[in-house]
């Protein structure tokens, strides 16, 4: 499986990445059942929002960049902290 985060490689089965620890799979759309990846803001096959109304944005992780959804405590890109 390929991590929607760094974009490595992953063993077939595998939870998380081996690269950058980031959670693997992908969940369901709550309106059309179709896969997203983890960190969808939006169904790609019918446009709807899969974050709360009032999460549209996330904070930005300090070493990598990297924009977090809202409520997240690790970057999922680094692994770091965030602050």
């Amino acid at each position: 499986m390929k991590c929607s985060v760094c974009g490595t490689l992953n063993n077939t089965g595998a939870t998380f990445c081996r690269q950058c620890g980031s959670k693997l799979g992908v969940r369901e759309c709550p309106k059309c059942k179709a896969a997203v990846e983890p960190d969808a803001q939006f169904c790609s096959m019918c446009g709807t929002r899969l974050v709360s109304g009032g999460e549209t944005g996330g904070r930005a992780c300090q070493s990598c960049g990297f924009v977090n959804a809202p409520g997240i405590t690790y970057c999922k890109r680094c692994n770091q902290k965030i602050v």
